[in-house]
Formats: structure tokens, C-alpha cells, sequence
């Protein structure tokens, strides 16, 4: 069975499309069979991978419309990604008309399920059909956020929006787990921040992912963090008060692996 997993945050810049690369390509590192479906208009899940930016998202509206096929690109051994470029834009406001446009992406994985063991979909920073759309498609949803208290915000409402759609449909995701990115020790307010996101949510925060240049290098060189910088801080984590190394997009992935079935 095919496991969905909505990536969003409604604030921009809290490493979404870096967190849906990283753990994508892990999974696929790790023998699983990986979609990424990238929602947002800039594209960006494709020139991560080193790709052109395509209209597949738009090409995937016409499809649920009965017209053409969907474009699905093979990004690695194991990976494959639903493009999306500036067409995702007309594409949303034809798909805003249609009926049953909320399960517009639950009828794209339906269609191509089969193949995968993981769907990934990277969610735009923003409240729109595709972003209702993806929250209905998935088993689960999984939130990056930075440190910070905007973004921290933008975590209570994704989580808002997500009731108010289950409260609606009776369908949506679970709420997997919130990862705190871009944790920086040496600054007070990261750590004042993980506090209150622990303090609000708990178990649910997952284990921190450390700030780290390589993750803002790689995309240039068209490379995940697992080509470029293997054994760099956000891939490992940081050493706690005891000696032992905590955090890291490797041990996220481990915890992504444990709901696969």
C-alpha cells in the first residue's frame, strides 16, 4: 500500500521543498519506491534534483478534466517527481471551478499508486485548492518550521486548517509530526523556540534539523544533501549534553520509515 504525506507550512522559508527533497531521496537511497508531487508555482522540487522546471501539476489538471496524460519524471534511481513551473498558476484557477476539486490529488495518486511505496506531495506556503487538495490526499502531514515565532505561527495554522477540513469532510491527514528546522545553538531564540514548540505540541516535534550551509549549496550544484555533503550537521544532527548526536534528516527518515506499509 501506497503511504501519502502532505509536507506544508503556511509560512514561506521553513525548508519544505529541502525537507521533501531530503527525505524523498533517502527512502528512494533506501530501496523504497518514491513519488514527490511538487504543488508549488516556483518549481522548485525540480531544479533541487538538477531538472527542468515542467508543467506537470497544469498537465495533471487536464488529465482530471479527460484530456491528455500525466507527466511524471524519473529524478533518481527510485525517484520520480510530478513537476511543477509557472502553469501551476492558470492551473489552480481552472481547477478552483471544477467540482470535486478537493480530491483532485487523491484522484492523480490514485492513478499511479500502484508503483510507489511513498508519495511525497510539497505544498505551497499558502491556503489555496491544491493545498486543501493535498491535506485531503494524505495519510499523513508533516510540517517543517524554522525557529522562529512567524513560522512557529504558521504551524498552529496548518493544523487549524487541517481540523476544519476533517471537521468537514470526515477525511484529511494525520498529523505525523512537526520538524524543527534551521536550529542554531548559538542563538538564544532557537532555543526558546523548540521549547514552545515542545511546550504546545509535544511528542509530536520531532527531532531538530541543525542549520547548515551544504543545505543551501546543493541546490546550485543540482544535488540532494546525500550527494553533495553526506556527513554534514543537518544529515547527522548535533551532540546533546551526553555525548550522543541527536537531530538530523537521518533520523527523520528513520521515523518516515516506520509508517511506510
Amino acid at each position: 500500500m501506497t503511504t501519502v504525506i502532505a509536507v506544508a507550512n503556511q509560512k514561506g522559508g521553513t525548508g519544505k521543498t529541502t525537507t521533501t527533497v531530503t527525505l524523498g531521496h533517502r527512502l528512494a537511497l533506501d530501496k523504497h519506491r518514491v513519488l514527490i508531487i511538487d504543488t508549488d508555482v516556483q518549481g522548485h522540487v525540480a531544479v533541487a534534483l538538477g531538472l527542468e522546471k515542467q508543467p506537470g501539476i497544469y498537465q495533471a489538471v487536464q488529465w482530471f478534466q479527460g484530456v491528455g496524460n500525466l507527466l511524471v519524471v524519473s529524478a533518481r534511481p527510485g525517484l520520480d517527481i510530478l513537476p511543477s513551473d509557472k502553469s501551476t498558476e492558470p492551473g489552480k484557477r481552472i481547477l478552483a471551478g471544477m467540482d470535486f476539486r478537493e480530491r483532485f490529488l487523491a484522484a492523480v495518486i490514485s492513478e499511479i499508486a500502484g508503483k510507489y511505496d511513498a508519495i511525497l506531495i510539497d505544498c505551497a506556503p499558502s491556503v489555496d485548492v491544491l493545498h486543501v487538495s493535498a491535506l485531503v490526499a494524505a495519510k499523513y502531514l508533516l510540517i517543517p518550521t524554522k525557529l522562529d515565532h512567524l513560522a512557529i505561527d504558521g504551524v498552529a495554522e496548518v493544523v487549524n486548517s487541517l481540523t476544519e477540513i476533517r471537521r468537514k469532510s470526515g477525511i484529511g491527514a494525520s498529523l505525523l509530526g512537526i520538524v524543527p528546522t534551521f536550529l542554531d545553538r548559538q542563538t538564544n531564540e532557537s532555543i526558546v523556540q523548540l521549547q514552545a514548540l515542545v511546550q504546545q505540541f509535544g511528542k509530536l516535534v520531532l527531532p531538530p534539523v541543525p542549520v547548515d550551509v551544504h543545505l543551501r549549496e546543493c541546490p546550485a550544484f543540482g544535488k540532494t544533501i546525500w550527494e553533495y555533503a553526506p556527513t554534514s550537521r543537518s544529515i547527522v544532527g548535533v551532540a546533546n549534553g551526553n555525548g550522543k548526536t541527536v537531530g538530523g534528516y537521518l533520523q527523520i527518515a528513520k521515523i518516515i520509515e516506520e509508517v511506510l506499509q
